[in-house]
């Protein structure tokens, strides 16, 4: 398969949330063929806005990270792909490309906990210096109480702020569960109803992806027009 093949077969499968292998690409011949291996593929697809951000993610990861797309698969796990030294810059990086809100990359559980230790003595602090400076008592704990909880969050947030540079566990463990979370968090990007195409649907997004990719009109594109001899795809 040569790059225009490659390039197009990445555009169906983030478009159409399938999979296509490299055996079922390579033998395809005409553009009627791939019509109806995307129309057979969409009538079994299990779940479409999932699979359409996971498609989505691995052409980022593809791009990015520059890896094999075979070697892309819902079980991968994060912390193979993306090590430590480089997590922060590609994390960001495969959201600008992607154009996704991604969830954000955690504290260590170490600094987390050490954190959270701090915040609640400094809440603990600031309500035994009020308590020593007013002496409330009843009703008049409440201000002393809600103005030391206010303390030690906002000390717990600005500490989180100041080591957003040490924030590089990953929020889940493979690309299936991420793209699960992105689903969520760009709901707009995920809400065509891909389940409901036609297949004069697909074709019209087929033919679309293929004037696009190969700078082609619609006119020159028909079903038993060939990939190769007809319309110069190597």
């Amino acid at each position: 398969m040569g790059m225009d093949s490659v390039e197009i077969i990445l555009r169906i499968e983030e478009d159409f949330a399938i999979s296509i292998s490299d055996e079922e690409a390579s033998s395809l011949r005409t553009v009627g063929e791939l019509h109806a291996l995307i129309v057979r593929k969409l009538e079994t697809a299990p779940s479409f806005r999932p699979a359409r951000a996971f498609f989505r993610l691995r052409t980022a990861i593809v791009h990015v990270l520059d890896r094999p797309r075979r070697a892309i698969g819902v079980h991968t796990k994060l912390a193979h792909l993306l090590p430590r030294s480089t997590r922060i810059a590609a994390w960001t990086s495969l959201a600008e490309v992607s154009g996704l809100i991604f969830p954000k990359l955690r504290h260590p559980r170490w600094l987390r906990d050490t954190i959270r230790v701090l915040a609640c003595a400094v809440g603990l602090v600031t309500l035994l210096g009020l308590a020593s400076w007013s002496h409330p008592s009843g009703l008049a704990w409440l201000p002393a109480t809600l103005t030391a909880c206010i303390a030690g969050f906002a000390f717990l947030t600005g500490l989180y702020r100041l080591t957003s540079f040490l924030a590089w566990d990953l929020p889940v463990r493979t690309l299936g569960e991420l793209a699960q979370q992105l689903t969520g968090l760009n709901p707009a990007e995920f809400a065509l109803e891909g389940e409901l195409l036609s297949p004069a649907d697909v074709w019209q997004r087929l033919v679309a992806i293929l004037v696009d990719q190969l700078a082609l009109t619609r006119e020159e594109i028909h079903p038993d027009s060939r990939f190769v001899e007809d319309l110069g795809v190597d």
